[in-house]
């Protein structure tokens, strides 16, 4: 009897680590201590005894909380921290964390609260700034956001992020030249961060500076040669340098890597149309229209290049179904109106010179033509 009593003890002992008092703080000591030695597992089993004794045990739910955020169990950590919270509203572990666990799940209304909340305790931290910022990017809030990046500081890897984040919420609200600026600061932090070069490019990109896009463009392309729109974006800059042959082989890669992209189809179709490769450019325009058959503006052109080839029942069908989409394309008027003159049928011609002119009384191409059916 003796011997199978001291056989329990032992077993029960290699389960869990008897306290000498059995109370809910002491077995969240021997959980800490077990935590910071790495065994995970007797730690866990210390802190649930904790909780058992007392559901209100504040540092197992603390260590709890953090093992499940270890270990990618968000549902329980944000219970635990939750729990945590309810006990002490100002605790930074669990504010911090369930912050991270909402912006983690794309949840970002959620997670600026509990930021908001952590900087009303204490708004010198950097990195705090630094997430805020990045809800408020995610909101739309880009006003607030550059408030919060311009407060953020961090370590080395932060930094690049902050940099680069505040440059696209410059970006979103259309300040050029002051996103470029944040994107040159990334691309100093890390020569090779492939998403400050792109980013920098596309900014290039919307302020016109072509040149300068194009070699951003390049360099973003010898990181990561499988984005479609970095090929995209530096045939539209090769194209409005006038460097056609070049774009259309941009334009081309952009389409390998993504052939169900109208609007690569479409870029392709007007370098070729500039090149004078009409039945090119046709071809990429059908399958422009076939991709996407609402845009107004590929039937309109495809329907111009039926009419440059002399097919003109072709480009009467596009011009009509560029209207049937946007009736207030001046450009689809002028060109029907076109089409009609040369069938000579002047009083539908007149009729749509007319059409586009009440559109846009400042467009002289079909004042001119007008005048030359009245003479």
């Amino acid at each position: 009897m003796i011997k199978l009593v001291v056989v329990t003890i032992f077993i029960f002992s290699m389960l869990l680590p008897l306290p000498i008092t059995e109370s809910s703080s002491t077995y969240a000591e021997m959980g800490e201590q077990c935590y910071l030695e790495k065994d995970y597992e007797t730690s866990v089993k210390c802190f649930d005894k904790a909780i058992e004794l007392d559901p209100e045990n504040t540092c197992s739910l603390e260590y709890l909380g953090k093992y499940s955020m270890e270990n990618r169990n968000l549902d329980m950590a944000e219970i635990y921290f939750g729990r945590l919270i309810e006990l002490e509203p100002e605790n930074k572990c669990a504010l911090k964390s369930l912050g991270e666990i909402h912006l983690s799940q794309e949840e970002y209304d959620k997670a600026l609260y509990y930021y908001n909340k952590l900087l009303e305790i204490d708004n010198s931290v950097g990195k705090t700034w630094f997430y805020k910022g990045i809800c408020l990017k995610m909101l739309g809030n880009y006003d607030e956001s550059v408030e919060a990046f311009d407060k953020s500081t961090g370590d080395y890897e932060t930094l690049v992020l902050i940099w680069n984040d505040l440059g696209y919420c410059y970006y979103q609200n259309g300040e050029y030249d002051k996103a470029i600026a944040c994107f040159d600061k990334a691309v100093i932090q890390d020569e090779c961060y492939y998403d400050a070069i792109y980013n920098k490019g596309i900014s290039c990109y919307k302020s016109k500076k072509y040149s300068c896009a194009i070699s951003f463009f390049e360099k973003a392309l010898d990181l990561n040669n499988s984005n479609p729109y970095c090929y995209f974006y530096k045939a539209d800059s090769l194209k409005s340098l006038g460097e056609y042959e070049k774009a259309v082989l941009n334009y081309k890669k952009a389409i390998e890597l993504d052939s169900k992209n109208p609007v690569f189809w479409s870029g392709l179709g007007l370098s070729y149309n500039y090149l004078n490769e009409y039945n090119s450019s046709i071809q990429s325009y059908e399958k422009a229209v076939e991709l996407n058959p609402k845009d107004d503006i590929s039937w309109s052109n495809l329907g111009y290049l039926h009419y440059k080839t002399k097919k003109y029942n072709e480009s009467i069908f596009c011009f009509e179904k560029a209207l049937d989409l946007n009736s207030n394309n001046k450009y689809a008027w002028n060109g029907l109106g076109n089409s009609y003159l040369l069938l000579k049928n002047y009083e539908k011609a007149l009729m749509c010179y007319e059409k586009a002119i009440e559109i846009d009384p400042l467009y002289n191409e079909p004042k001119i033509s007008k005048s030359s059916i009245s003479k």
